[in-house]
């Protein structure tokens, strides 16, 4: 075996082109810094029907098409191949699936895989661009295309417990709801505005299979959602997530300590006057100066103080992972901060 047969069959490895493709000759251009490899398919195999599957004889091929591979070395690599194509009685003519790339697209799928990871890592369109060699078209292409893949998983895929929460920002001027895959933690729709109309919107755009195997949607105590969550998906759970209860309890013990802290000075008394974060501050975050300031309250003394032990006694709960043990605590708890 002579060095270029080696050289060809060592590419056909990297490349992960098998038989019958073949990798027919590669050329190393230092000038121009460039691996141009040429990549054949044998013209005595059946092609096979990119639609149908049927291996059907061979009408012709496509003129000559080039990929963008990923670099060897510091030399930009590029697949030359020339696309046969198929004659299916059912079909028609056809090109054939290559085996490293998606129909219609420039470049491999290994390239389009490093490539969103850069442009993922950089923290804009032109230093992806820079970093890749590519164009601002060529990066947006990448992007479109990834996006309408994973809108086309996304039909097929089973989501088991979905959440939906409103976001707020420009200072609370301006919101948007958005839709959660929680198991997968990502996002799968978002929308403007915070409304019963909104959440229908992104609930009802769910296809028939993630509805059927949703078993449960997280969301706080809003009735928009709450409402929204019954009408488009009537055999989901709605259950409340350990931010939204903690957010419920900090403001219930707010509420506790503002009435409390009132009362007291009215009668000159300003022992709870600036406490409020330390009731709602978890204590491995305390400042030396809260630390300081909470040993010094006789927590006892204070309708807060017993109402943030109820609170920080809640914790336990999500420590649980038997539903009856859960349950059991839960009671003894809502007795307790219900008598208080």
């Amino acid at each position: 075996m002579n060095p270029n047969e080696k050289l060809e069959i060592h590419n056909s490895l990297l490349l992960g082109i098998l038989s019958p493709w073949s990798v027919e000759s590669v050329e190393l251009n230092v000038t121009t810094k460039r691996v141009d490899i040429e990549v054949v398919y044998d013209e005595k195999e059946m092609v096979e029907c990119p639609d149908c599957g049927k291996r059907c004889p061979r009408k012709d091929h496509t003129e000559k098409r080039t990929w963008r591979h990923l670099d060897t070395m510091q030399f930009q690599t590029l697949i030359h191949a020339r696309i046969p194509r198929v004659q299916c009685k059912e079909d028609g003519v056809k090109n054939v699936k290559v085996p490293w790339s998606e129909p219609y697209s420039r470049f491999t799928l290994l390239f389009v895989k490093f490539a969103i990871d850069v442009i993922k890592a950089c923290g804009n369109v032109s230093d992806a661009a820079h970093l890749l060699n590519l164009s601002w078209d060529e990066i947006h292409l990448i992007q479109k295309k990834a996006v309408e893949r994973g809108l086309s998983r996304r039909k097929d895929e089973k989501i088991k417990y979905l959440g939906i929460d409103e976001k707020s920002f420009r200072k609370g001027r301006k919101y948007i709801t958005v839709l959660n895959d929680l198991q997968r933690q990502t996002v799968i729709e978002v929308k403007e505005g915070k409304s019963k109309e909104v959440a229908d919107e992104l609930l009802s755009s769910l296809s028939k299979k993630v509805k059927r195997s949703c078993e449960a949607v997280a969301a706080d105590m809003d009735p928009v959602f709450k409402t929204a969550i019954e009408e488009n998906l009537p055999d989901a759970d709605i259950v409340h997530d350990k931010f939204h209860i903690s957010q419920y309890l900090n403001e219930a013990l707010t509420n506790v300590w503002r009435d409390e802290n009132r009362r007291l000075r009215k009668e000159n008394i300003e022992t709870l006057s600036g406490t409020k974060f330390i009731w709602i501050t978890n204590q491995e975050n305390y400042s030396e100066k809260q630390k300081d300031t909470f040993n010094s309250l006789k927590v006892n003394l204070y309708k807060v103080g017993r109402g943030w032990q109820i609170k920080e006694a809640f914790k336990k709960f999500w420590s649980f992972s038997y539903k009856g043990n859960a349950e059991k605590f839960f009671k003894r708890w809502y007795f307790w901060a219900y008598s208080f």
